[in-house]
């Protein structure tokens, strides 16, 4: 009988043409060791699996043990895939961090919706960010010592006392030995800032950029992002913060830029990058794609306008290039609704003709205000299914006609067809009584989704 730590190993899924497959390991075997020794997490699973000979022991269904001798070619992966992806227990979260997204949720949401993970392994599987204080000294070295790269990391502030009194730990203010350290074992690091008017912003800003350049090119990519307030920090009792205005957003472009300026002068590119939000507010135009280098903050909103604009303007073009595989669809002529954020709603508005002419449909945005956490949660990632059903049924109610709705995958959960309030895809359809389609949120996604339900510009080709 599987202990509990062995349940953290169970395999979820074998890669097909792997060599796992190929000794026969099926999903619900547990990995018990390698060579006799328990694995401890994902990090030593993935240092351990390079080995070019091993003895691997699986515990099966019924309860045996199965051993296998393997050789491999040196740093060739297995093929397995694990139901829970760290493979040990997940770090929480104990710090009381001032600007806390998850501490700023209502009550009564779904129990997964309040867990704050700061876990590393986390941070190398799925690009969360991570803090630096939910470890000992010990377990950092461990951590580090199998050299996995890159790990994204929560800066906030490099000054101690300004970042102990944000992050609200007693160890937070030891960060830049850690990055150092890091940056010594040749593992690349990603920064974010969150940044809170009144705590990290201005001068305390430029410290922190500066004492993350002295890291060298072991830094990769530095984020600044603007704090999220919720309606619920009143009544949540949370320390009170000011949102960013057209004002602050402007002068934190005028640093950032500045800062733009240096890296590209001493390394040869930006480094350095400011949140799509503080463009908007501060009215001013965003940067051209290129100008994102890579897109290397991609998830923290950085670039994710220039990125789809670009997309979009691409994909639209090539499939002006290529005659359309069909001339009707069942959907010709019908009134799509595109679901977006307020604030991406002017950027998505500007493509809306063209794709409408691409696909014989009559296309439009439906901004959605966010009314479960507050107009100032401006993303589409954070709308939820009441407030899209409620945005749709009004413009009904207008007089507008509904045939499909457009969804961006970003705004359900991503192993599963539900919103942030719960309620699934289905009744969401039900609801708003059209066609539902989802749509990747990255790049073309759109058209891609478009593409699939009407049939046209299959097999694309640059």
């Amino acid at each position: 009988m599987a202990n509990k730590r062995e349940l953290f190993r169970r395999i979820k899924e074998v890669v097909p043409g792997s060599i796992a497959e190929e000794i026969g390991v099926e999903p619900g075997y547990i990995l018990v060791s390698i060579d006799g020794v328990e694995v401890r997490d994902v990090f030593d699973y993935r240092l351990r699996e390079g080995a070019a000979e091993m003895l691997l022991a699986f515990r099966l269904p019924d309860g045996q043990i199965a051993e296998v001798e393997l050789e491999k070619e040196e740093d060739e992966e297995l093929g397995l895939i694990f139901e829970d992806p760290t493979m040990c227990d997940c770090n929480s979260c104990a710090n009381r961090c001032i600007f806390c997204f998850i501490d700023q949720n209502p009550k009564g949401m779904r129990e997964t919706m309040y867990f704050k993970d700061d876990d590393m392994r986390m941070s190398f599987l799925t690009g969360n960010y991570v803090t630096l204080t939910n470890l000992s000294d010990k377990e950092f070295e461990r951590i580090i010592g199998y050299h996995l790269s890159p790990i994204n990391v929560s800066v906030h502030a490099t000054d101690p006392a300004v970042r102990e009194k944000m992050i609200n730990n007693p160890t937070a203010g030891k960060l830049m030995p850690r990055l150092q350290r890091m940056v010594e074992q040749g593992i690349s690091i990603n920064c974010q800032i969150v940044c809170c008017p009144g705590y990290n912003d201005g001068e305390v800003l430029d410290q922190t950029v500066a004492d993350l350049a002295k890291l060298g090119e072991g830094v990769l990519s530095i984020a600044v992002v603007p704090v999220g307030i919720t309606k619920f920090r009143d009544e949540n009792g949370l320390t009170p913060l000011t949102p960013f205005d057209h004002d602050m957003s402007s002068k934190l472009i005028d640093q950032v830029e500045k800062w733009q300026q240096y890296f590209l002068k001493a390394r040869g590119e930006r480094v350095f990058f400011a949140a799509d939000e503080f463009y908007i507010r501060a009215e001013r135009a965003l940067p051209k794609a290129e100008e994102y280098e890579g897109y290397p903050q991609l998830e923290n909103g950085v670039g994710m306008l220039a990125e789809r604009d670009a997309a979009l303007s691409q994909g639209i073009l090539l499939r002006k290039k290529h005659p359309q595989t069909g001339r009707a669809h069942l959907h010709v002529g019908e009134h799509f609704f595109i679901i977006s954020g307020t604030d991406a709603a002017p950027y998505t508005e500007r493509f809306a003709e063209s794709i409408s002419l691409l696909y014989n449909i009559d296309l439009a945005v439906l901004p959605v205000v966010n009314q479960f956490f507050g107009p100032t949660i401006t993303v589409s990632g954070l709308l939820t299914g009441g407030d899209i059903a409620n945005a749709v049924l009004a413009s009904k109610e207008a007089g507008q006609d509904v045939d499909v709705v457009v969804l961006s995958s970003n705004m359900l959960k991503a192993d599963e067809d539900i919103f942030l309030d719960d309620m699934t895809l289905e009744q969401f359809r039900e609801r708003v009584g059209a066609k539902v389609i989802v749509a990747s949120s990255e790049g073309d996604g759109l058209l891609r989704a478009l593409d699939d339900l009407t049939g046209f510009y299959q097999d694309l080709e640059d």
